[in-house]
């Protein structure tokens, strides 16, 4: 698929998730899934490698939850390949991101991602998540496809002991998995309509009580 075709591509995402980014906005998010591509058959950093299902599956999928995004200093928590933390960052630049991993080659990847694109508002941090201890409390957490409720809860409620926002990103969520987190907290379920996802799409919203 030529370059043409996937902003083609990517702009029917956004218009299906009601977005508008301006135009240096979506080079910069063609470029991120062109540098993710290259490294992607060195160090496999991610199982979705066609070019058509990385915009649908990383890019549109990663900005499903752009309306939710608040605060300035937001944790994306297991961020892998920096999703959805670097096409966020992309689309927020006056929000600063950190994104945090255990895998160094991912970390590693992260950093020449924001050297090449220039994107000032990342910070790559090799660390376990349990272990992660920022100097600035965050606004929110992020984490996609990540784990369960209840072990997501386990593993950030030191980041979000200050008040922040937990923002997880699911398939399809349970009732069970929401009844089963710890009751010092409120949880938010939405369903999400994701042009390309493939399958359901939820977000939950976590709050302490």
């Amino acid at each position: 698929m030529n370059a043409q075709a996937l902003r083609a591509r990517l702009d029917e995402g956004l218009a299906g998730l009601g977005l508008t980014l301006d135009d240096a906005r979506k080079d910069r998010l063609l470029d991120y899934l062109a540098l993710l591509s290259r490294w992607n058959r060195a160090y496999n950093l991610t199982a979705v490698d066609e070019p058509a299902a990385m915009v649908d599956r990383h890019l549109v999928d990663s900005l499903s939850i752009l309306p939710w995004i608040d605060g300035e200093q937001i944790v994306d928590a297991g961020t892998g390949a920096g999703l959805p933390g670097v096409p966020l960052a992309i689309a927020c630049p006056e929000r600063h991101f950190v994104l945090v991993d255990s895998n160094g080659k991912k970390v590693r990847f992260l950093r020449q991602v924001r050297r090449e694109l220039g994107l000032d508002n990342i910070e790559p941090v090799h660390a376990r998540l349990e272990e992660f201890a920022p100097e600035r409390a965050p606004d929110q957490v992020v984490a996609r496809a990540l784990a369960p409720l209840p072990r997501l809860v386990e593993q950030l409620g030191h980041l979000l002991a200050g008040g922040a926002t937990l923002l997880a990103m699911k398939g399809r969520l349970e009732d069970d998995e929401c009844a089963a987190v710890a009751d010092a907290y409120n949880v938010e379920r939405i369903e999400l309509n994701v042009p390309g996802a493939g399958g359901a799409r939820s977000l939950a919203i976590l709050r302490k009580s």
